[in-house]
């Protein structure tokens, strides 16, 4: 992975067995068609363990839910449903 490009932008994994009950947001580098991320490398993803995070992360990969803790069940179900699949959000800070 070419980590000297970065992109601003961000995608989302499950945890798996690595980290069950989890999501991680992952940073994403190289261009366009060739963006590569590795949901291993500690030093480019943010675990999310909390529950009351995701619905104010779904909303940053495009969910149009409420984006408060009030919708911790349909943000996870959304983000069960785009976790893996190689949607791409602009980084709204996790690694600034």
């Amino acid at each position: 992975m070419d980590k000297t490009q970065e992109t601003g932008l961000i995608t989302i994994e499950r945890g798996g067995s690595y980290a069950p009950c989890c999501y991680i947001v992952c940073q994403v580098f190289g261009e366009p068609e060739k963006y590569d991320w590795d949901e291993r490398d500690e030093g480019t993803t943010v675990l999310v363990q909390t529950d009351w995070d995701w619905p104010e992360i779904a909303c940053t990969f495009g969910w149009s839910g409420s984006c408060d803790e009030t919708a911790i069940d349909d943000a996870g179900e959304y983000l069960d449903s785009i976790a893996g699949s190689g949607v791409i959000a602009e980084d709204p800070g996790y690694f600034e």
